[in-house]
């Protein structure tokens, strides 16, 4: 009897094993649409820090829902990684007299929304934990390039955030996507209040686990 409960558990433990694997983790490119995709930051713009350093910017965008509906098991999400990211190339209009040879980002924050017909996420704040450093192109000097390696950023949803954002993606209808940056720079000489950054997203995918 003893053998016959061993065998009779060990089965189920390879079903569940197997069960588990059958949908392996997927990587979608670009879930959200921002891809390609530029945002303005204006310098001296900010939600609480009133100083020239502080800027914000915004960008809306939208995406379809994904087609689940040939998927011969049900989905369950358990986990999603995003990862987000600008091109090095980076833009500046400012009236200061002299721009500055290189702008230091000594902070990056970038919150994003979710939303349908039915149901709103705001996923939590994607923060660069580095500085982030631009150098100016000499021969065109209102053209910079971020430096920084793998500047870019990631989080991780699970439990009622991931159960959330799975119900986003597969119904309710088109999706809304709402970005905002907050920068600090750092640059000699500052950048005066009303000078415009403009990143364009590069890195957007997110790995999916179920």
């Amino acid at each position: 009897m003893k053998l016959v409960l061993m065998g009779i558990t060990i089965y189920f433990t390879l079903l569940l094993a197997a069960c588990s694997s059958i949908v392996p983790p997927q990587t979608l490119a670009d879930p959200i649409g921002v891809k390609g995709k530029q945002v303005q930051v204006e310098i001296g713009a900010s939600d609480s820090l009133k100083t020239a350093a502080a800027g914000l910017g915004f960008l809306t965008s939208s995406f379809a829902d994904i087609d689940t509906s040939s998927s011969p098991i049900a989905l369950n999400l358990s986990q999603g990684l995003f990862k987000l990211g600008f091109a090095a190339e980076t833009t500046l209009d400012s009236s200061a007299s002299v721009l500055p040879c290189g702008i230091i980002l000594t902070d990056v924050t970038i919150d994003v929304s979710l939303s349908d017909s039915l149901k709103m996420l705001a996923l939590p704040s994607f923060r660069v934990n580095k500085l982030i450093e631009l150098v100016q192109n000499k021969a065109e000097p209102t053209k910079y390039s971020i430096v920084t390696k793998d500047a870019f950023i990631g989080i991780v949803l699970s439990g009622v955030d991931a159960a959330n954002l799975q119900d986003i993606l597969t119904s309710g209808g088109a999706n809304d996507v709402r970005v905002k940056v907050s920068v600090q720079t750092a640059s000699v000489p500052d950048l005066p209040p009303g000078s415009l950054l403009t990143f364009t997203f590069e890195t957007s995918e997110a790995t999916l686990t179920f």
